[in-house]
């Protein structure tokens, strides 16, 4: 790693741990209590990002700081955790429609008027989706879009043959900024994935970046390139959210 790029992330790591963190817990009607890690911001969109599926992602708490720096604030909530499930893709099933719903109407209610973001990657897509699609269809409650990294919404796919999609990818109308890195097996998909969101009802922006592969903020084999992307991983979802603000929902 070039000295240049070490400094600088020593750099974001003091302003990250420079950031108020605070719990925020939310005790849903079914018993089950989810706790939230905050970064405040006084005004703004309030960002809504689900995490777990990698346990605790340092690079996603110094992007959620960044964040909140700028005027976001956001709620990074690991769902895997209240139900005790390991960190699988199976997992994300055995996570309640309805407790996603209540949950999201519940932060929308202690923080009335502030536009509501979603943010979720990989496999936790699936649910940041099916909680957008419970709280609108049964409780009312509307969000200013879904920002999905690398998200995974399929099933293993066979060679040659049409992915199998997540049920909820034909129940999602929402606004929607999802960013595919190049080097990674969603890439081929991508279209066909933008194509059958957009066909549910969906406003889709898709923006693919070069070089990188799923999940680069995390990996262990990161490359310099990832690293530094990694980096700036709260400035690239900056630009998703400002880019799903600036839209006009269907």
């Amino acid at each position: 790693m070039s000295r240049s790029l070490f400094v600088f992330l020593v750099g974001l790591l003091c302003s990250a741990a420079a950031w108020a963190e605070a719990e925020q817990v939310v005790v849903l009607p079914s018993g089950v209590e989810v706790v939230s890690r905050q970064y405040a911001a006084p005004q703004g969109p309030l960002v809504l990002w689900f995490t777990g599926q990698y346990g605790e992602v340092e690079a996603e708490r110094r992007a959620a700081a960044s964040l909140a720096a700028k005027g976001a604030e956001v709620w990074l909530t690991d769902w895997l955790a209240p139900y005790f499930l390991p960190q699988l893709p199976g997992s994300m099933a055995n996570v309640p429609d309805r407790d996603l719903g209540d949950w999201l109407a519940a932060v929308h209610r202690r923080q009335p008027g502030r536009p509501l973001l979603l943010v979720a990657s990989g496999h936790m897509a699936d649910l940041a989706l099916r909680a957008a699609r419970e709280a609108r269809d049964r409780l009312g409650v509307g969000t200013a879009g879904t920002a999905l990294l690398f998200p995974l919404l399929y099933r293993d796919i066979e060679a040659g043959a049409e992915p199998a999609y997540a049920a909820v990818v034909d129940a999602t109308r929402e606004q929607l900024a999802l960013l595919v890195p190049k080097a990674s097996a969603g890439f081929w998909w991508r279209d066909r994935l933008k194509e059958r969101l957009e066909a549910a009802g969906s406003r889709v922006r898709l923006t693919v970046l070069p070089g990188l592969r799923d999940g680069f903020y995390r990996r262990a084999d990161a490359t310099e390139q990832e690293v530094a992307a990694g980096a700036r991983l709260g400035d690239t979802v900056w630009q998703l959210l400002q880019d799903l603000l600036g839209e006009k929902k269907p």
